[in-house]
C-alpha cells in the first residue's frame, strides 16, 4: 500500500515538474549599441526599437535584460545564446545561418548624405574620392557589394563626422535618420546644411535571435512584435524620436 502511494506521488511530482518546466519562461536579454534614434543608453529616451522590444517582452511575458555594448560584441553575444536578442539587424547572405530571425520592425531609408551636393545615386558616389560607411554594417557590406574601391569606413562616430566636416570623404552612406542625428549631436556646426540623396533603398530593421533560440521564443515575440505595429504604438515611436509619421 506504502509503495503504491510513493510510486503514484513520485510519478505527480515528475508530472508536476515537466509542467512547470515547459510553462516557464526563461529570462531574456537583448544586446544592444548606442545608435540614435534607434537604441540609446537613457532611461527616458532609449529609442524606437528598445521601447518595441520592452513592450514585446511585457506583452509575450518575459523579463528583459537590455545590454548596450558595441555593435559587433553585440551581433557576437546574441548570436551564440539560446536567450539572447538583438533589434535593428538587417537580413545579409553571411549573417542568415547566425540568427535567428524573428520578424522585421522598422524600415529603413538609406542614402548618400554630403555637405557639397545633393547625390542621387551608385553611380555619383562612386566618382567621389572617398565615400564614408560605418564599419560592419549593411551599409559598408552593399557598397562593396555595388564595386565601390573608395570606401572609408570606421566604427569612430566623432571621427566620421570629423571626416565629413574637414572634406576627407565627399559622401556618407548609412541610414539617413541616422547619419542626421549623428550630425546633429556631434558636429561643430550641428546647423550646417546637410544634402541628402535620393533613397537608394529602403532596408527591414529586424529583431533577430540567436541561433538556438527556441520556437516557442520566437513566436511569442513575432505576435508580440506584430501587435504593437498594428495597434499604431511603432508610428508613434518613429513620430517621437524623428519627428514625422511614416503613414503621412
Amino acid at each position: 500500500m506504502f509503495m503504491r502511494f510513493f510510486s503514484a506521488l513520485t510519478a505527480l511530482l515528475i508530472v508536476s515538474s515537466s509542467s512547470y518546466a515547459q510553462n516557464t519562461k526563461p529570462d531574456m536579454i537583448m544586446y544592444g549599441a548606442e545608435i540614435p534614434g534607434y537604441m540609446m543608453n537613457s532611461d527616458k529616451r532609449p529609442g524606437i526599437l528598445i521601447e518595441m522590444v520592452t513592450r514585446a517582452a511585457t506583452i509575450a511575458g518575459y523579463h528583459l535584460t537590455i545590454k548596450i555594448v558595441s555593435w559587433p560584441r553585440a551581433m557576437k553575444l546574441t548570436s551564440r545564446g539560446s536567450n539572447t536578442m538583438i533589434p535593428g539587424l538587417s537580413r545579409l547572405p553571411d549573417r542568415e545561418p547566425n540568427f535567428t530571425w524573428i520578424e522585421p520592425m522598422v524600415g529603413a531609408k538609406s542614402a548618400f548624405v554630403s555637405l557639397r551636393r545633393q547625390i542621387d545615386s551608385f553611380a555619383e558616389g562612386r566618382k567621389l574620392r572617398l565615400v564614408g560607411a560605418w564599419l560592419g554594417t549593411s551599409h559598408e557590406q552593399e557598397l562593396k557589394e555595388k564595386k565601390f574601391d573608395n570606401i572609408s569606413a570606421t566604427g569612430n562616430i566623432k571621427q566620421s563626422i570629423i571626416m565629413m566636416e574637414r572634406g576627407r570623404v565627399g559622401a556618407w552612406y548609412g541610414d539617413i535618420n541616422e547619419i542626421v542625428s549623428r550630425w546633429r549631436e556631434n558636429a561643430s556646426d550641428p546647423y550646417r546644411k546637410l544634402y541628402i540623396g535620393q533613397a537608394l533603398k529602403v532596408e527591414k530593421i529586424w529583431l533577430a535571435g540567436g541561433k538556438n533560440v527556441s520556437q516557442r521564443i520566437t513566436r511569442d515575440f513575432q505576435i508580440a512584435i506584430r501587435k504593437i505595429i498594428q495597434s499604431g504604438l511603432r508610428d508613434e515611436l518613429i513620430k517621437k524620436y524623428f519627428g514625422y509619421s511614416p503613414r503621412k
